[in-house]
């Protein structure tokens, strides 16, 4: 009786298998992750926007736009001053979206809260320089409040102090009275750029996502901020049309 001997996969052969399949699975987990994130940026989009209306929708119901949130979600307000607790430095505030306030979600789709700064003045100023987020109750007459006949504190000759530009230093807006953002995937992020959205002053960035240094384009490392304004206008526009100013 003959015996057929058969021959397995030498060790060589069994590596180059395992090699190949590795490569194929680390291309799909790639792809895999491009969709996601994809599919992230979209959905941060989408609450960036919702965020936006329900801002104005705020300012059509209570003549004013929000403080940033407290730890609960809640804006956050002086009740002695009736101003922004947080309004540091004095012309605007800067803190977390009041999502509780906003009937919106807490976090966005990287699991983060968005941010929000809104234009503020000194309490120093003249009387006829009302606040974007401010309620004066005490005033002649009384503004700022969610109350029959009342107006804003704040009136068409105004006009928002944030601007936002691109990484060319081109204005993409120079009169926004509030501006929302997403962090992204990355979080606080590295790069200089998405430090300025963070300093608490007049100045924004934006352009195009990157999870890469690219030196041509951009010579920070990487940028994944998404950002939504409300220019002067677009506010002065809604309330007009409600009657609430001039």
């Amino acid at each position: 009786m003959l015996m057929r001997w058969q021959r397995g996969f030498s060790l060589a052969e069994m590596a180059i298998v395992l090699v190949i399949v590795g490569i194929l699975m680390a291309s799909g987990l790639g792809a895999l992750r491009g969709q996601l994130s994809a599919q992230r940026l979209r959905e941060s989009k989408l609450m960036l926007e919702r965020a936006n209306e329900a801002l104005l929708g705020f300012a059509l119901a209570n003549n004013r736009l929000p403080c940033p949130a407290n730890n609960l979600g809640v804006e956050s307000r002086d009740v002695v001053t009736n101003r922004c607790v947080n309004a540091v430095p004095a012309f605007a505030s800067f803190g977390d979206l009041p999502w509780q306030t906003l009937g919106l979600p807490e976090l966005d789709p990287w699991g983060q809260r968005l941010r929000y700064q809104v234009t503020t003045f000194a309490a120093a100023a003249p009387a006829n320089i009302g606040d974007y987020a401010q309620r004066n109750p005490a005033a002649t007459p009384a503004c700022g409040d969610a109350i029959a006949g009342q107006k804003p504190c704040f009136t068409l000759l105004q006009s928002g102090n944030l601007v936002v530009r691109n990484f060319a230093g081109q204005s993409l807006v120079t009169n926004a009275v509030a501006v929302v953002f997403s962090e992204g995937g990355n979080g606080l992020g590295t790069s200089a750029q998405e430090a300025e959205n963070r300093n608490a002053d007049a100045n924004f960035v934006q352009d195009v996502q990157q999870d890469a240094p690219n030196p041509i384009v951009n010579p920070q490392p990487v940028f994944d901020d998404v950002l939504i304004w409300i220019p002067t206008t677009i506010l002065n526009y809604r309330l007009t049309n409600a009657g609430r100013l001039p």
